[in-house]
C-alpha cells in the first residue's frame, strides 16, 4: 500500500455506523445519568410520564442518537498525506483537522467484536497537550492502520534524524517487556479503585431510590417491619451490604480481565508497543522519546495482595489521574519484583531504591492546626447543645483518626534522586511513586511559608510536560540544590536538541 493510492479523500466503512451510535450513547447516558437520577428529579419525571410516552420519548431520543450517527458518518472524510492525516468532520459544522505525523505521541489501534469478522478497526491518535483523541477513524481495514502506523514512526525516525529511516518498523523483531497473567490481572481488578468506584455509583442509585419511594412505603414502615421480624435484623443488612460489595469486586475483577486479557508489553525499535483486551483488542503504540516519565500506583488493598500499576507518562493538557488510567498507557497487575522493566522504558531509570522523608515538621504542623480547628468545632457543638450531644461525640471521635490519617500521609511521602532521575513518593494507604529525567523540567518553583521560613523548609514545585510534582516540607538547602541541579540539566539538555 503506498500513499499515491489514498492521496484522495476516503470515507469510512458502513459498519463504522455501530460504533458511532454506541459512542453516542454511551456518552448521553455518561452525561445524563446523575443529572436524570438526582434529587429524585428522573423519577418525578417518570411519574408524571405514562408508558406510551416514556416509550416515545425512547424511542425519539434513539432516533435522534442514530440521526446524529448517521450525519457524522456522512461528512465524515480523511485522507492521508505525505506527513500528515487530514479530517474533515462535524454534523451543524464542517471543520477540518490537519495533524502532523511528527506531532504524535500515541497511536492505538481497536478491534470491537463486531469489527473482527469483517477485518476493520478503530485507530485513532493522539498529541501532546490534547484532552482527547484528535485523529479517530472507526471502521478502516486493519491493513490500512498498520500502514498508517509504520509509516508515522518512520516519518519520526527520518524527522529525528537519529535512526534510518529504512529501519525496520515491523514487530518481527519485537522483545517482549512483560507479560500479565490471568491470575494477576484478577488481582489488578480487585486492588483497583474501580471497586470503590461502582461501589459509590450503586450506593448513590439505591440511595435515591431510597428517597424517592420511602414516601410511598410511609417512611419505609413496611422494610423496618419486615426487619423486625428476624432476630438479627441488622445482621442481615450487614450480610447484604458484604454480598454487595463481593459481587463488585468480583464484577470489577471480571471487567480487569475482559480489558486486559492477554497484556504483553514489547519494545520494538524504539517505540513500545501494548496489546491487550478480550471483547475489545487493542493495540497501543507509543515512541519511546514521547515518554515524558513513569508513575507507579498502589492501592491500599494492592499493598496486601503486591499489585501494582504502571502508566506510562506523555504530555498531556491536565495533571488528572484518572486520564492516564482511562486513555493511557497503563502496564497492569505488576508484582514489585516486575518495577525493574523501568530500565526498558524511559533512558536512565531503574526502580526505586531507598526513600528519603521529609521533615517532620510536616506532620507536627499539620496536627496541630486539625487540632485547634476540631476542637473549635467541638466547642461550637457543645455550646449549641451540650456535650454528650452526638455531634460533638462524633467530632471527638474524629480526632484521632484524622490524626492517624495524617501521620500515615507523612509516612508516605519521600524522594529519591538517582542519577538524573528523580522520584518522589506520596499516598496515605495507598502509594504512588512518580518517576521522570530531570531534563523533562520545564519549571522549578520554591515556596515557603512563614512557618516553613522560621525553620528553613520549602515546597519544591516541579512542573512537567504531563503535570506538576511537589515534595513538601524539605530543608531549604536541599531544595534549593534540586531546583538549581533540576535547571541546569534541562537547559543544558534544551541546548543540546537545539
Amino acid at each position: 500500500m503506498t500513499s499515491t493510492s489514498l492521496e484522495g479523500w476516503q470515507r469510512l466503512a458502513p459498519l463504522a455506523l455501530v460504533f458511532l451510535f454506541f459512542r453516542s450513547l454511551q456518552k448521553f447516558i455518561r452525561e445524563n445519568l446523575f443529572v436524570f437520577v438526582g434529587a429524585g428529579a428522573g423519577f418525578a419525571f417518570l411519574d408524571w410520564l405514562g408508558p406510551r410516552e416514556l416509550v416515545l420519548a425512547g424511542v425519539g431520543v434513539l432516533l435522534v442518537l442514530v440521526g446524529g450517527s448517521v450525519i457524522y458518518f456522512r461528512r465524515f472524510r480523511f485522507r492521508i498525506e505525505d506527513d500528515a492525516v487530514r479530517l474533515r468532520r462535524g454534523v451543524f459544522e464542517k471543520k477540518e483537522l490537519r495533524v502532523r505525523f511528527a506531532r504524535i505521541q500515541n497511536i492505538q489501534i481497536g478491534q470491537p467484536f463486531y469489527f473482527r469478522p469483517f477485518g476493520l478497526v478503530r485507530f485513532s491518535l493522539e498529541t501532546p497537550g490534547a484532552s482527547e483523541k484528535e485523529v479517530e477513524l472507526p471502521g478502516i481495514r486493519r491493513e490500512l492502520a498498520e500502514w498508517m502506523r509504520d509509516r508515522i514512526a518512520e516519518r519520526q525516525r527520518t524527522v529525528a534524524g537519529d535512526i534510518p529511516a529504512d529501519a525496520a518498523t515491523g514487530d518481527g523483531n519485537a522483545a517482549e517487556v512483560y507479560h500479565a497473567a490471568t491470575g494477576r490481572l484478577l488481582l489488578h481488578g480487585v486492588a483497583s479503585n474501580q471497586v470503590w468506584v461502582l461501589a459509590g455509583v450503586v450506593a448513590y442509585l439505591a440511595s435515591q431510590l431510597m428517597n424517592r419511594f420511602s414516601e410511598r412505603l410511609d417512611e419505609a414502615e413496611v422494610l423496618v417491619a419486615t426487619l423486625e421480624r428476624f432476630d438479627n435484623g441488622w445482621l442481615v443488612v450487614v450480610l447484604a451490604l458484604v454480598a454487595v460489595l463481593a459481587i463488585l469486586i468480583i464484577l470489577s475483577a471480571v471487567i480487569a480481565v475482559l480489558r486486559y486479557h492477554g497484556f504483553r508489553l514489547e519494545e520494538a525499535g524504539d517505540r513500545l508497543v501494548a496489546r491487550h483486551g478480550l471483547l475489545d483488542e487493542r493495540e497501543q503504540t507509543v515512541r519511546r522519546e514521547k515518554v515524558t516519565g513513569l508513575m507507579f500506583r498502589q492501592s491500599a488493598v494492592g499493598r496486601l495482595v503486591d499489585c501494582w500499576s504502571l502508566a506510562v507518562r506523555q504530555t498531556r493538557s491536565s495533571d488528572a489521574q484518572e486520564q492516564a488510567e482511562r486513555g493511557g498507557f497503563l502496564v497492569p497487575g505488576m508484582a514489585h519484583r516486575d518495577m525493574d522493566i523501568a530500565s526498558r522504558l524511559l533512558e536512565g531509570a531503574r526502580a526505586p531504591g531507598a526513600i528519603q522523608p521529609i521533615s517532620n515538621r510536616f506532620r507536627r504542623v499539620y496536627w496541630q492546626r486539625w487540632f485547634v480547628l476540631l476542637l473549635a468545632v467541638l466547642g461550637v457543638f457543645s455550646f449549641a447543645w451540650y456535650w454528650g450531644h452526638w455531634t460533638s461525640l462524633l467530632a471527638a471521635g474524629m480526632m484521632p483518626l484524622v490524626l492517624l490519617i495524617l501521620h500515615l500521609r507523612f509516612r508516605q511521602w519521600g524522594w529519591c534522586r538517582d542519577g538524573e532521575m528523580l522520584w518522589v513518593r506520596q499516598g496515605w494507604l495507598g502509594q504512588r511513586i512518580d518517576g521522570f529525567r530531570l531534563d523533562r523540567v520545564q519549571q522549578v518553583r520554591i515556596v515557603q511559608s512563614i512557618y516553613q521560613r522560621r525553620h528553613g523548609l520549602a515546597n519544591l514545585q516541579l512542573v512537567l510536560p504531563q503535570g506538576s510534582v511537589t515534595i513538601p516540607f524539605l530543608p531549604l538547602a536541599a531544595a534549593a540544590d534540586l531546583a538549581n541541579e533540576a535547571a541546569y540539566i534541562a537547559e543544558t539538555a534544551l541546548d543540546h536538541r537545539v
